[in-house]
């Protein structure tokens, strides 16, 4: 099995910033997907039958390879996280939706079992702080991402760990706290997934 781990990112997004230009993107979510897999590589270290696989490229570049690759194969339990923000618009303001989501392909049953892990995940560590403002929509790069995502023949998933463009939230992804919660999240939601005790 192989699991594949990427930062949330097109070619159209990688020089996006908060609106007080703090949070450079692209930098943070590289950082939280290294953290990521630093720390699920590390809670896997005696699991030999589950490979960690970083990827780097925009999203936009790996997933049609993926798709190639993973269609010439015989269906596989391997499945992919890509590790993105939320954000209201795009339109470099303020704004006031905040909270954790995520979204899954179709694939499959096992991407809303992977999704419900997640969600799961989020609620114990990041408490009330998970909840998203009702009636929120993605913009149309985070709906591009997760269209992206859909053609995948393996189960995946989009996490949208907080807005980019809500003050609040920004201030939570940048400290030291929120960011280990982000990495911690997604561990224990991938090995609760895969029925492990992280």
């Amino acid at each position: 099995m192989n699991i594949y781990l990427l930062p949330a990112l097109t070619g159209s997004s990688l020089r996006t910033k908060s609106p007080d230009n703090r949070l450079i993107i692209p930098t943070y979510l590289d950082n939280i997907t290294d953290g990521i897999h630093q720390d699920l590589c590390l809670s896997l270290k005696h699991t030999p039958f589950i490979t960690i696989t970083r990827l780097t490229s925009p999203m936009d570049q790996i997933i049609p390879r993926l798709i190639n690759t993973e269609n010439i194969n015989p269906p596989s339990a391997n499945l992919l996280i890509a590790v993105g923000l939320n954000a209201s618009t795009d339109d470099g303001r303020y704004h006031t939706a905040q909270g954790w989501s995520v979204c899954n392909n179709t694939s499959s049953k096992a991407s809303s079992h992977l999704a419900e892990s997640l969600t799961a995940a989020a609620l114990r560590i990041l408490g009330r702080r998970a909840f998203s403002m009702p009636g929120q929509i993605p913009s149309q790069r985070h709906l591009s991402q997760a269209a992206l995502l859909s053609v995948l023949p393996i189960p995946a998933v989009l996490t949208l760990n907080f807005y980019q463009d809500n003050r609040q939230d920004i201030e939570y992804l940048l400290s030291s706290v929120g960011r280990q919660a982000i990495i911690k999240l997604h561990t224990k939601g991938i090995m609760d997934y895969l029925n492990l005790n992280p």
